[in-house]
């Protein structure tokens, strides 16, 4: 591009007819060397004279009559820079563009990217702020820093991170940070023109303009069900405020951060060097969105002027860039500006602020006492040696300062910035509170006409088959037509749980409440991360679908049925700003003690939030009764002590009843433990047939539970019917589950006759559903919500097991263990002899040989991984029924046990992904080296993590992993 295309027309012809008209009344005529504005087209390609002149004109302007015209010479000025501006940038080469914009830098992280991009285009550059207290002098140095991004081309974006600033601890309410957010923007655009600074290619973004949006709000969810609570506080542990019981928003800052540069369409974030764990963590988590990595540039960190870290909150540790000229003197006057420390704030200023302001001038470092300096070390050798004194510095610096503050304070000194500065920092009597107080307005009505039924008879209805007693608010909810909540999970297959639920939900309609069905995909999601959030809404919509048809079959009507999902309202903007005030708001220890028992993993930061969520649910769907399964029971008072924070109300809680596992042991696979909502009659046999159910055990019994929590509730006023032969008894019928565990308890009813019973009721209650689940778009929702698993093409050779069959490692019954006893084999030194649980009725013996690698302290209660359907064998006298399994290198020596994930339990099944098949029941290990042969795809990888040909081994808690030993094969 030539120099001639670089400014419009308009631009010249502007300047043109300053030119002329100052010319005219300042009495200046231009010299026979000077060239005029109109004939400087025919110039501007090859020679950039005609800006020399003008600059000299402009100069002998402002010396006449200054104050008169100070204005529009300014106006003048600032296009001249711009047009010298552009024309070095279009001269600059690209090292020269990437040395501008590194220089002064403590530490950059991706110039190679940065470099790529300056090869094609301008590079895209943000910082942020949060607009908090009052900026101060300090800002100038970021400000330097950004202006030399502009120089050299680059497109800059200043955040006013309004958002962040709400969640670093609540230092201020949202209806100041709006005011400060406009202030924030004024007054750094008046700090950039103070220094010279071309407003051409910087833009200013308001946070909340897209921090609020749905888009991403749901990168903010998948991002915390992905990042766990310890790396969330360590990324911010520089940049948020530590307290003793740090808040939940100080987890969720960097995450924000992170996000921001996607967002704002950025290649690069500049920052001070605190922020570098959020950088490293944004540069970590970024991808694993699916977004591109950004480069990273960090400040070093300056000393305020008068000595330590500048503070907002601290009136006199800072100079406000409003201060009189007076008060800087007087504050700089204190400040320290010592030789022995010339490192101090004043010199960093210098460094940082003076020192590119003045380079940008073509001006030399002059102290205004016949000293002048070629650079800014040139001055510091002095000023170490003796020959610069301090006081000399902090006048130069002080009258420097002063001359761009007067830039500012003649801008604010607007009756419009005056009012909005009085706005954004009124004095502490005018503070608006932090939280407003708004109150909700009930949405019960007063229109309930229900025949026969009075307030005890309604009360009842709701009170009956809970999982606890209701508070005793409950009869002045019931006293008008009440809303009812009813939060359904979807973090696995629906199962039969839910028809009992349904049969709570038909007392709730009796009793005259409207019920909103909230199915949870958003929710299930943060859950542990167990399932992307995409599937967690085809899971939802299949979840409903089955709902409608359950509430059918038991003859409920939907006309006063609200279906929703979370995702309906869980995005939007009042919702999540209500979230984020929350998280303001409760502790992480508030929130963790509330979900500990509740959700998958409680170290994830997604943890945090699900009871926030939950206690919000209420709020939003303006319910007055909040039911669900008793699972949830644990964040019922939370949510009473936090939802008056953002003026919600506290709702009335019940607890359904909820179904233990079918199993007393550990379960080979979820599936077993419950029966699906549109299981097979075949497969409701066989899952009854092997549920546990001893003879006169009523402490813990699932097929009592499936009358209690299921059959009972669903067959309302029926009763329940145990049908047997004459010889054994005959006929049984109880109106109450009372009287059958009593019956039980003494041994009156047989285990398979109430197996036999509870089978049939179960077939009658799930084939309508069944049936419904089997119509072409139910079948199609079905696929969307649990899609069957990809298959996978082999390349790698697979071992052979003996006899010749192709092994998988499906073959392999590999189960968590736990090492409950464990002694020295008494005939052997290099042995151990362990009793390992493994979920059985009996802990299995097994003979390892660890002694000489692992500390029989260390294997005491260590959970390990089990390979369990070996043939048991004897090993020096002790019959050995398994292996441990273990990583193991020869040189040097070394052995280490593989660790099953976090979370995992005794009899968990440990698997190669995409191998989920049914085990042997009993290796085929015959010949001599047929177990070698099939451990041979075994190892670890570099990661720690256990593999069998590169595919992940895990239980349903996360990969199996072991301690250090890298590329390590297992045995």
């Amino acid at each position: 591009m030539s120099k001639r295309n670089l400014w419009s027309t308009e631009n010249l012809r502007l300047l043109d007819e300053h030119f002329t008209y100052f010319s005219y009344v300042a009495g200046y005529q231009p010299t026979a060397n000077d060239v005029v504005l109109s004939d400087s087209l025919k110039i501007l390609g090859d020679d950039v004279s005609p800006y020399a002149h003008l600059s000299r004109w402009l100069n002998h302007v402002k010396t006449y009559e200054k104050e008169k015209f100070s204005d529009q010479c300014e106006n003048v000025e600032e296009l001249l820079g711009r047009i010298i501006s552009s024309l070095k940038q279009e001269t600059m080469s690209v090292e020269e563009k990437m040395k501008l914009i590194t220089r002064r830098l403590d530490e950059v992280i991706g110039d190679d990217r940065m470099l790529a991009v300056l090869k094609e285009r301008p590079l895209k550059i943000y910082w942020g702020t949060a607009t908090t207290g009052r900026p101060h002098v300090a800002y100038f140095v970021p400000m330097s820093k950004i202006a030399d991004f502009l120089k050299a081309g680059c497109e800059v974006t200043i955040l006013l991170a309004d958002l962040h600033a709400y969640l670093d601890n609540m230092k201020a309410p949202w209806e100041l940070i709006k005011f400060r957010t406009q202030y924030y923007e004024a007054v750094i655009k008046a700090m950039l023109r103070a220094i010279g600074v071309s407003l051409d290619k910087l833009r200013f973004v308001q946070g909340t303009s897209y921090q609020l949006g749905e888009k991403f709000t749901e990168d903010v969810y998948k991002l915390s069900s992905m990042v766990t609570e310890h790396d969330a506080k360590k990324a911010g542990a520089e940049v948020v405020k530590q307290i003793e019981a740090p808040f939940q928003s100080g987890l969720l800052y960097p995450g924000l951060q992170a996000l921001d540069e996607e967002y704002l369409g950025v290649d690069a974030q500049f920052g001070g060097v605190d922020q570098r764990k959020i950088f490293t963590y944004a540069e970590k988590y970024l991808p694993k969105l699916g977004y591109q990595k950004r480069s990273h540039m960090m400040n070093p960190m300056v000393p305020g002027l008068t000595g330590g870290k500048m503070s907002s909150s601290e009136v006199d540790s800072k100079i406000d860039l409003l201060d009189s000229a007076e008060a800087v003197e007087r504050k700089l006057g204190g400040a320290s500006c010592d030789p022995s420390s010339p490192d101090n704030g004043v010199m960093a200023f210098l460094n940082y602020v003076v020192c590119p302001i003045l380079e940008g001038q073509g001006k030399p470092l002059d102290l205004g006492n016949g000293q002048t300096f070629s650079s800014f070390d040139h001055l510091k050798t002095e000023f170490v040696a003796g020959s610069v004194s301090g006081d000399a510095i902090k006048v130069f610096v002080t009258k420097f300062l002063n001359s761009l503050l007067d830039h500012i304070r003649k801008e604010f000194s607007s009756p419009e910035l005056q009012e909005l500065t009085k706005k954004a920092y009124p004095p502490p009597s005018e503070m608006p509170p932090t939280v407003p107080a708004v109150s909700e307005t009930s949405s019960s009505s007063d229109d309930l006409t229900l025949q026969g039924l009075s307030l005890d008879d309604r009360c009842q209805l709701v009170s009956r088959n809970l999982a606890a007693i209701p508070p005793p608010s409950l009869s002045g909810v019931l006293s008008h037509s009440a809303q009812v909540l009813w939060t359904v999970p979807v973090t696995g297959r629906p199962d039969s749980n839910l028809l009992g639920h349904v049969a709570k939900v038909r007392d709730f309609l009796k009793a005259g409440c409207k019920v909103t069905v909230l199915v949870q995909d958003v929710l299930s999601h943060l859950d542990g991360g167990q399932f992307p959030l995409d599937l967690a809404v085809h899971r939802a919509n299949y979840c409903t679908e089955l709902l409608k048809a359950a509430l059918t079959s038991g003859q409920v009507s939907l006309e006063h049925i609200t279906f929703m999902k979370g995702s309906n309202f869980q995005k939007k903007e009042e919702y999540i700003l209500d979230l984020y005030r929350l998280t303001a708001l409760v502790t992480c220890k508030d929130s963790n003690d509330a979900v500990e028992n509740v959700v998958k993993d409680p170290n994830l930061l997604s943890a945090l939030i699900y009871p926030d969520m939950l206690a919000l649910d209420e709020k939003h769907t303006k319910a007055d009764i909040h039911y669900c399964g008793a699972k949830h029971a644990p964040l019922f008072a939370f949510a009473e002590n936090i939802l008056p924070l953002v003026g919600g109300q506290p709702r009335v809680h019940l607890a359904g009843l909820e179904m233990p596992s079918l199993l007393n042991r550990a379960a080979l696979n979820p599936e077993e433990e419950f029966i699906e909502l549109t299981e097979q009659d075949s497969q409701i046999k066989k899952k009854i047939k092997a549920a546990f159910c001893e003879e006169g055990n009523v402490s813990f019994n699932p097929v009592l539970s499936l009358v209690k929590v299921i059959i009972m509730p669903f067959l309302a006023e029926e009763k329940f019917k145990v049908c047997r032969s004459p010889e054994n008894g005959g006929d049984l019928e109880f109106g109450s589950f009372e009287e059958l565990e009593n019956v039980f308890k003494q041994k009156d009813l047989h285990p398979g006759d109430l197996k036999n019973t509870v089978t049939e009721y179960l077939k009658r209650l799930i084939a309508p559903i069944r049936k419904a689940a089997e119509s072409g778009a139910m079948k199609k929702l079905q696929n969307q919500a649990f899609p069957p698993p990809p298959k996978k093409t082999k390349s790698a050779p697979k071992a052979a097991a003996a006899g010749g069959d192709e092994f998988v490692p499906s073959k392999f019954d590999m189960r968590v263990g736990k090492i409950v006893e464990i002694s020295r084999h008494p005939d052997a030194e290099s042995l151990y002899v362990e009793k390992i649980d493994i979920g059985g009725e009996e802990p299995r013996t097994i003979v390892s040989g660890l002694v000489k690698f692992v500390p029989i302290e260390e294997m005491q209660d260590r959970m390990v991984v089990v390979l369990a359907n070996l043939k048991p064998a004897a090993m020096r006298g002790v019959k050995s029924a398994g292996m441990v399994l273990c990583a193991s290198v020869s040189e040097p020596p070394a052995v280490e046990p593989l660790t099953p994930a976090p979370g995992s339990k005794p009899g968990d099944r440990v698997v190669a992904e995409g191998y989920e098949g049914e085990p042997d029941p009993v290796l085929n290990t015959k010949k001599s080296d047929a177990l070698t042969k099939m451990l041979a795809g075994f190892k670890v990888n570099g990661s720690l993590t256990a593999t069998w040909n590169s595919n992940v081994l895990s239980t349903s808690s996360g990969p199996v992993t072991v301690a250090s030993l890298k590329d390590a094969p297992i045995k």
